[in-house]
């Protein structure tokens, strides 16, 4: 069977699989009595002493011994750690899962320490190299990124890096360098899912401005506070072969052909639009090519490569709500906080039925804060729905005001650490103490490590 055929098949499937899932809202419909919420937080393994092709072995090694609470990623040094869902609306429901993720993580640093390595918690790992970095041997994590690499569009800029060092990202599997934080929430139905995942693509850029912690690669310093997602978009750039995505754009979009053509058509970070219901968001996840080759799963190989900085997952019975634009914290503290802020903002954006940031300003913050952090101001919309654009910090802490009233309306308000999010404001972001530690130019393995355990971000 050629690829051509396979991928037919494939789109035959899902949308035979999409059909079904829009035809049973019932299924997923919950009476919101509850809220549940699971983390996703991938790590790294980092030891001096291992050569690139050790990496997975030592990795494979270390999850042996805590497999339930584990997974792996692209990269051959990643670890996943993950919590299973838990109803953050019963009693004593957040401290629960706050007290499971950090056992789970505990755990896994004792057993990532019997094997002589340490645990990095960086957006982006400063160690290893860009190019033919080591990836995990399974079939997907060697067909994919290689798909990217023989379709990348042939003027696609593979460089990044605001500074002097400029970094050539051209090989696709440069994203199994990249640890993301992803908070997982249930929704209540199609339009509910609908609703809070277009609220997360108007509240995520404010929090990652100030918990950006991907600026260094190969040990150098691309003066941007988090290149996780440029660099994916950059690598993963085939907008030439995906012109089928235009369709759905068309559908709502005022634009000409070729301006569309010359703007953002990925499968990667930011929609161009907000999407209408959930029939719209399954309808431009299955437009991208497959790659993979698996008909009964079809729709869930979609979702998995849906790249986008929030998602829609269907997870059994469940509607899961996924946002997925934030990097590894350097503390599971700081992790809780940011999932209480989020958590609060969109309850409390839902509750006022407030009107959504016109997409193309969220794109210019998404921006701001992936290239400059807290250092720039931003689009806040006020309390009577005006646009103002505001240094960041002031208009954070209107962000945080309304976050702490849904905590409220919720029952979480005595969950969150106000300190601890406060403090990120004064003291910057991770990237920021990062490069304070760092405190030069030229920078060593040995600086980088030092610096790294002086902000907690190497254990």
């Amino acid at each position: 069977m050629t690829k051509d055929v396979q991928e037919k098949e494939m789109r035959s499937e899902y949308r035979k699989q999409a059909r079904e899932i829009i035809a049973s809202p019932e299924r997923f419909w919950k009476d919101g009595d509850s809220l549940k919420i699971g983390f996703e937080s991938e790590v790294a393994i980092h030891s001096w002493d291992l050569a690139l092709h050790q990496f997975e072995g030592r990795r494979d090694a270390i999850r042996q011994e805590v497999p339930d609470s584990t997974d792996v990623e692209l990269g051959a040094a990643q670890i996943e750690l993950r919590t299973p869902p838990i109803n953050v609306l019963a009693s004593g429901g957040f401290a629960a899962i706050a007290s499971l993720y950090k056992e789970s993580f505990a755990s896994l640093v004792q057993a990532t320490q019997r094997h002589g390595c340490s645990v990095l918690r960086v957006g982006a790992n400063p160690f290893l190299p860009v190019k033919n970095t080591p990836r995990t041997h399974k079939p997907k994590y060697q067909l994919v990124p290689d798909f990217y690499n023989e379709h990348r569009r042939k003027d696609a800029d593979t460089l990044i890096g605001l500074g002097q060092d400029r970094i050539d990202i051209g090989d696709a599997a440069v994203v199994s360098l990249f640890q993301s934080f992803q908070v997982n929430m249930e929704a209540n139905s199609f339009l509910d899912a609908c609703d809070k995942m277009n609220r997360s693509f108007m509240v995520a850029p404010y929090l990652l401005a100030c918990s950006a912690n991907s600026r260094y690669l190969e040990c150098l310093d691309t003066k941007m506070q988090d290149l996780r997602m440029i660099g994916w978009e950059k690598s993963h750039d085939t907008r030439m072969q995906d012109m089928r995505v235009l369709a759905w754009e068309g559908s709502f979009d005022v634009r000409t052909r070729e301006e569309i053509k010359a703007g953002q058509v990925l499968r990667v970070g930011l929609p161009e639009r907000y999407f209408a219901d959930m029939a719209d968001y399954l309808n431009r996840a299955g437009r991208f090519p497959f790659i993979l080759y698996q008909p009964d799963a079809a729709l869930g190989i979609a979702i998995g490569m849906t790249w986008l900085d929030t998602r829609v997952k269907f997870i059994g019975d469940s509607l899961v709500v996924e946002l997925r634009l934030l990097p590894t914290q350097p503390t599971i503290e700081e992790e809780l906080v940011l999932t209480l802020f989020y958590i609060g903002r969109v309850t409390d954006s839902q509750m006022r039925s407030e009107a959504l940031l016109p997409i193309e300003y969220v794109r210019e913050n998404r921006l701001s804060a992936m290239l400059y952090g807290m250092h720039r101001s931003m689009w806040f919309l006020s309390d009577s729905g005006m646009l103002e654009r505001l240094k960041y910090k002031v208009g954070m802490r209107r962000e945080i005001k309304r976050a702490k009233q849904g905590l409220e309306h919720v029952g979480l308000l005595g969950s969150l650490d106000e300190q601890l999010l406060q403090s990120a404001l004064r003291v910057g972001s991770p990237s920021d103490r990062l490069a304070r530690a760092l405190r030069g130019e030229t920078i060593s393995h040995q600086a980088m490590r030092q610096a790294l355990m002086e902000t907690k971000m190497l254990t």
